[in-house]
């Protein structure tokens, strides 16, 4: 997981939260048990205290009677208690005895010092390594005189239910802990997701389907807002797509007729130079301007068709076909340009790949491949084509060993008018269309177009397109 991401962030501060409040829920869950067990044991004794006091006090005849009532009562040596029944002078009248767990000496216990208030008096005793006894004493006064009742009682049950507490907090704590990170991994993860669906949607929104939009979620929250805002400027974005696009197609159509107008103006001049005996400067003259005429008509052509074919206006015909059939056809076709070059071209393809889809648009994205491999790939040089299939598509892919693509011109490759600085010169044709031109026919096709080139060393484009069951079924031949 990225550590950076606000996914990571949420689910470091809920666990961290999540910890602190879990410790101190422990830290006070501990003292609050702790103080109440004592507080509880502090009241038994202090009400034991009273009930000796009303109850068997008054009626003390002789220390024996009184030893033996204590004990139907109380059972102190069978219950680890402690008690003891002094004058105010010192002079104890009754101890009990030594429990059965010996946790405690009852003769080694110290007078609890401020015996002279009558308020309730408490004292701590450690006996022994670990145990500790609690003694409560109060002076009374009956009706045969003043005494001082001691009474006590071991805290080790309390001691081991707090350690029992403790044990149960320490493994119960981490388990809170691992729970609460997993299942803030899981609600962060479950509260994200509307906007990995919008990342998602939005990743797929490409200039071929600009009328697409991404889910609004009416959670009335920042996420919904969100979602309505991309909305919005998918909107705006596709109106000045078309707009854009509109205008293209318009200034494209718009400038054919003048075009062929002044290209059939300049073939007449051109044609009736022979009846006269003009300057071989003028004839040359009339021969440029004719030739740029002619780049000019194919750079209106070009934008025309790149403009229609984003539009879906171009008209698109789907047959099944023989994908390295159309290939062999038109390098057969184009090998003329090459042998100039003395450039070899090659065709690997072990056998027929059909695909669906408009033979002609097609066969120009190899014309404009090959033509653009030719340009670009220095004498003596070698292109191959590769056509493979796989389950789902066709793979095609056009590589040359020429001057190659500057990495930083690699993006903007299929832009339209884009020509990389190192590639720009006189001595090459074009006006940055052709790959233009390639990519629309392959996106109108369902397919994409992408490039891989190091400069010195070529270039590779490789095409995958849609394969159908339709076209697996069906062998049609392709025309040349």
């Amino acid at each position: 997981m990225n550590v950076r991401s606000i996914q990571f962030r949420l689910i470091v501060w809920y666990t961290a939260l999540i910890i602190i409040t879990s410790f101190a829920f422990a830290g006070y869950t501990y003292s609050s048990v702790r103080t109440r067990l004592h507080n509880q044991m502090h009241e038994v004794l202090q009400r034991r205290v009273e009930r000796i006091s009303d109850n068997i006090l008054p009626h003390y005849t002789t220390p024996q009677a009184l030893a033996k009532e204590i004990h139907e009562v109380y059972f102190p040596e069978a219950s680890d208690r402690f008690i003891r029944i002094s004058r105010v002078d010192g002079t104890p009248i009754y101890v009990s005895g030594p429990p059965k767990d010996g946790l405690f000496d009852p003769a080694a216990i110290p007078r609890i010092p401020d015996y002279d208030s009558r308020e309730a008096a408490k004292r701590i005793v450690r006996e022994g390594e670990h145990s500790q006894l609690l003694i409560i004493g109060k002076k009374v006064s009956a009706t045969n005189g003043d005494y001082f009742i001691e009474t006590g009682a071991v805290t080790d049950h309390i001691s081991d239910a707090l350690l029992k507490l403790i044990i149960t907090l320490l493994i119960g704590l981490p388990a809170v802990v691992i729970l609460a990170a997993v299942g803030g991994w899981l609600l962060v993860r479950r509260a994200l997701q509307p906007v990995e669906t919008i990342r998602a949607t939005a990743k797929k929104i490409t200039f071929s389907n600009l009328r697409q939009r991404v889910p609004v979620e009416p959670t009335g929250d920042a996420i919904e807002n969100l979602s309505i805002t991309l909305n919005q400027m998918l909107e705006r974005l596709e109106h000045a797509y078309q707009q854009a696009s509109r205008f293209s197609g318009d200034a494209s159509h718009e400038l054919r007729t003048p075009l062929t107008i002044i290209r059939s103006e300049l073939e007449s001049i051109a044609a009736s130079m022979r009846a006269y005996q003009l300057p071989a400067e003028f004839r040359e003259r009339i021969g440029s301007v004719l030739e740029e005429a002619e780049r000019l008509s194919g750079i209106v052509e070009g934008l025309f068709a790149v403009t229609r074919l984003d539009a879906g206006e171009a008209k698109i015909d789907h047959s099944a076909f023989d994908l390295v059939a159309l290939v062999k056809s038109t390098i057969e076709q184009v090998q003329l340009l090459a042998e100039e070059k003395w450039i070899s071209v090659s065709i690997d393809a072990p056998k027929a790949v059909f695909i669906m889809g408009d033979p002609a648009r097609l066969k120009q994205v190899v014309v404009n491949l090959l033509d653009n491999a030719i340009k670009y790939t220095q004498s003596g040089g070698s292109i191959v084509f590769t056509v493979r299939s796989e389950p789902s598509r066709a793979i095609l892919s056009v590589k040359d060993n020429g001057i190659g693509i500057p990495a930083d011109a690699l993006p903007n490759i299929f832009d339209r008018f884009y020509r990389a600085d190192k590639v720009r010169s006189r001595t090459t044709d074009g006006a940055g269309l052709g790959l233009s031109i390639v990519r629309s026919i392959c996106l109108a096709h369902g397919g994409t177009i992408s490039v891989s080139s190091k400069e010195g060393a070529g270039t590779t484009f490789t095409i995958e397109l849609p394969v159908t069951e339709k076209a697996r079924g069906e062998k049609v031949g392709v025309a040349a």
